[in-house]
């Protein structure tokens, strides 16, 4: 049910009620290492970016070679010795992003599959946004990979990695990849999915194993740790945030033996694996 162009649709205004509820509210200053751009309330897919830059004449590119999901590696200032370790095919892959070719796998398991098949059809197919697969055929068709960033001048404001099946054209993920400083000083990952008057974030630490790997983690247990967070606001400068403590992420990304770079993306919910996302990363030629 259409609510208008303010509250939406009635689901997601109902989401937005709860978190208004439930959330805290902040000011923009209280919550700035969490503001990341918010969707319309009809279609998320890219329509935020369209948005950005026709109404602040910013310049969007797509797709050019070298383009990454960080300008540089060291804006997450790894400590010396992390530095060190790091498979540098890693460092190259965060840096160069479009530069890969993506082989993509998933699996749900199985008591959460219905819980994923109603997210599918209450929120992720119509805005176009967060759409995981729900079948192994839908991720072994391929992945279309795309990253675009907006410039203002020669300052990148925004990183976006824009993922689709091939299999049903849907928009896998619409992130904003950052690096964002938390409440404790340290720096973290930010991966923001703009959402109806809002957005989730996901706060990330990350690990150098000792074999060079990388772990990025959302595993906090409260407000300003590492986790989910949805974010809202009434477009005038009033903010409300939920930190969402069931929800944690796990992201492995390795060198196997056979000197293939590969990645396994693992969500939680309540300490509960439902769904795993592999990845096989390869330059194109």
């Amino acid at each position: 049910m259409w609510l208008g162009n303010k509250k939406g649709y009635l689901q997601d205004w109902i989401t937005q009620v709860w978190v208004k509820a439930t959330g805290k509210k902040l000011t923009e200053d209280e919550m700035s290492w969490l503001i990341s751009p918010i969707g319309k309330t009809d279609k998320i897919g890219d329509s935020y970016l369209t948005e950005l830059v026709e109404k602040n004449g910013y310049e969007l590119r797509k797709n050019e070679p070298g383009f990454g999901l960080m300008k540089s590696f060291d804006d997450l200032h790894l400590s010396p010795a992390e530095n060190d370790r790091l498979n540098p095919k890693i460092r190259h892959f965060y840096e160069h992003t479009y530069d890969y070719h993506f082989e993509f796998w998933s699996k749900w398991k199985g008591i959460f599959f219905p819980g994923g098949w109603m997210l599918s059809r209450l929120f992720s197919k119509r805005l176009q946004q967060l759409n995981l697969p729900l079948s192994t055929m839908d991720a072994a068709m391929g992945l279309e990979s795309n990253i675009l960033k907006i410039f203002k001048d020669t300052e990148v404001l925004h990183t976006v990695w824009y993922r689709k099946l091939h299999s049903t054209r849907d928009v896998i993920y619409s992130g904003i990849y950052a690096t964002c400083k938390a409440p404790d000083g340290s720096t973290k990952l930010k991966v923001s999915f703009p959402l109806p008057n809002g957005a989730a974030n996901v706060i990330m630490r990350k690990e150098v194993g000792e074999d060079g790997s990388l772990k990025i983690i959302s595993d906090g247990r409260k407000y300003g740790d590492c986790g989910f967070y949805f974010t809202l606001t009434d477009r005038k400068g009033k903010w409300w945030v939920r930190f969402v403590r069931s929800m944690h992420e796990y992201i492995h990304v390795y060198e196997n033996e056979s000197k293939e770079l590969r990645a396994d993306h693992i969500l939680f919910f309540w300490g509960l694996k439902f769904l795993k996302l592999h990845y096989k990363m390869v330059l194109k030629n």
